[in-house]
């Protein structure tokens, strides 16, 4: 037999993909088949979570071993469940037995499972199958820094840039007459004191001496 699950995305439930597994396949090979049924790379981090009736994530299955050498050689530390060493079928306890698929722990890609049926295998198959796909599935990374900018978008940013530019320039031009004003006085304060001495003294410094 197989397992048939629906999966769809949290936020866009028009974005669904139904796909057929063994239930002697691990979750790392449910996960495979999710992401390319989305079409993501597989390069991040990602992790399912067992669900109840209400979508309330319960234990986390992760990709990869998430605890350190110190965690590891505490008494007190519990290690999730790994993906490649966790069997479907062992967590599978209801006829619509719910998981949560998070994907990207930053940009935290929230896909919902559900098992929809149990299916006679075809022969011709190869499992896991993706039997069928509705909706278009957004970019992986098009909610990165790295995205590019529409037209709208760069004009914006460029409008932001010479903003703090003029602002920028405002600035250093008035700091730039406030220094000449301190020059400026600065001078006339210097002719003051010298003005004065040179009537009773000479150039020199010396006051002239009249035999």
């Amino acid at each position: 037999m197989v397992f048939r699950f629906k999966i769809w995305f949290e936020n866009d439930d028009e974005i669904v993909r139904w796909i057929d597994i063994k239930p002697a396949s691990s979750f790392l090979n449910f996960h495979h088949a999710i992401q390319d049924a989305i079409g993501f790379d597989k390069k991040e981090l990602a992790s399912f979570y067992i669900s109840d009736i209400h979508w309330k994530k319960h234990m986390e299955i992760t990709l990869e071993n998430m605890l350190d050498d110190e965690d590891m050689s505490s008494d007190t530390a519990l290690p999730s469940p790994v993906m490649k060493d966790t069997k479907l079928r062992d967590w599978i306890n209801d006829p619509h037995q719910r998981f949560i698929y998070i994907s990207d722990y930053v940009a935290q890609w929230t896909l919902l499972i559900e098992l929809q049926s149990i299916q006679d295998p075809r022969k011709d198959a190869t499992y896991p199958l993706l039997v069928k796909s509705e909706g278009k599935a957004p970019r992986q990374r098009e909610d990165s820094k790295f995205k590019m900018l529409d037209d709208n978008e760069f004009d914006a940013l460029a409008a932001k840039i010479l903003a703090a530019k003029g602002i920028k320039d405002e600035l250093l031009l008035e700091a730039e007459e406030l220094l000449d004003e301190d020059d400026d006085q600065d001078e006339d304060d210097g002719n003051d004191f010298y003005g004065d001495s040179t009537e009773e003294f000479g150039m020199d410094g010396f006051s002239e001496v009249n035999d």
